[in-house]
């Protein structure tokens, strides 16, 4: 039995334009609020082979390093002194209302946006790059929200770890891998002494960590048969799948499950340093790096 460990590379593979980065191009003109929010306050970074990643490249990962800083600096110009000879009452909620509206923005309205998203990709009924050595009898677990292994391939049994628009948008995960609680709680700032307007701000904060977490453990309770099911299977293929840290919980339990003796095949795309950053991945997500081999998807 084989296993198809499916990532967005995969589709992007088949001509279907699914990058973060064009969901950003299609969000501006769409709503301009979302997409300010995230350029301003989800960071810009360089990883450790000298790529630079924007908010947009690497999205749900950067969930969980929402420059809190930032936003409580932005905050503190509606936070005026109570003794402020301008100061009103109309103007006690101002700060919350601020802060509130751009957690609003990468949470709920992201979300919204992404889901509107999915729907206008345009999924291919042919290829000419069919990648060949899919088997549509293996098993599949898919991180994609698209039918394109169902269309192109005519793939049974899948499982859409994180829904898909067929199973409606409530279904639909996207989110970081930091767990609230793990961390200390901007809650935990909060004293007699503490402003009412900047304590209701701190919850704010909370609540946006709760709301942007993917729930993995949870996901992987729900799907426990698929996984306990991987004991029969003896080739692993992992295709356009990056081995984020935030679907490292997938792979925990997927290694729990798989025989000692799988094989894997994972692809990469572009030259050497992308194979590095690959293969790198792989180790730290716990993959056997003696029985794994290493290919452009383009060569399978």
């Amino acid at each position: 039995m084989k296993l198809f460990i499916i990532g967005n590379g995969f589709d992007i593979h088949h001509g279907i334009n699914s990058r973060y980065t064009d969901f950003a191009k299609w969000l501006k003109p769409v709503d301009g609020e979302v997409h300010k929010a995230v350029e301003d306050f989800l960071p810009t970074w360089v990883d450790d082979y000298g790529n630079e990643s924007d908010a947009w490249s690497d999205l749900e990962n950067n969930l969980e390093h929402f420059d809190t800083d930032q936003l409580l600096d932005y905050g503190s110009n509606y936070l005026p002194s109570y003794g402020a000879d301008d100061w009103s009452d109309s103007g006690h909620h101002d700060f919350e209302w601020e802060l509130d509206r751009i957690i609003s923005s990468l949470s709920v309205g992201l979300h919204k946006n992404f889901v509107d998203w999915l729907g206008s990709l345009a999924i291919p009924t042919h290829t000419t790059n069919p990648v060949r050595i899919i088997d549509p009898s293996a098993k599949f677990l898919n991180f994609n929200y698209t039918p394109t292994l169902q269309t192109l391939y005519g793939a049974a049994n899948v499982l859409h770890i994180h829904g898909t628009l067929a199973s409606g948008a409530s279904e639909i995960v996207l989110g970081h891998g930091w767990k609230p609680g793990e961390k200390e709680r901007w809650e935990d700032r909060i004293d007699e002494n503490t402003d009412t307007r900047l304590a209701g701000g701190y919850r704010l904060i909370d609540a946006y960590f709760r709301q942007t977490f993917k729930p993995t453990a949870e996901i992987i309770r729900r799907n426990q048969a698929f996984f306990a099911g991987l004991d029969d299977v003896s080739e692993v293929y992992v295709f356009g799948h990056g081995l984020a840290d935030v679907d490292g919980p997938y792979f925990a339990e997927m290694l729990k499950h798989l025989s000692q003796d799988a094989q894997w095949t994972i692809s990469y795309y572009g030259g050497d340093r992308e194979r590095e950053k690959i293969e790198s991945a792989a180790i730290m997500t716990g993959i056997p790096s003696d029985r794994t081999r290493f290919s452009l998807l383009r060569d399978l």
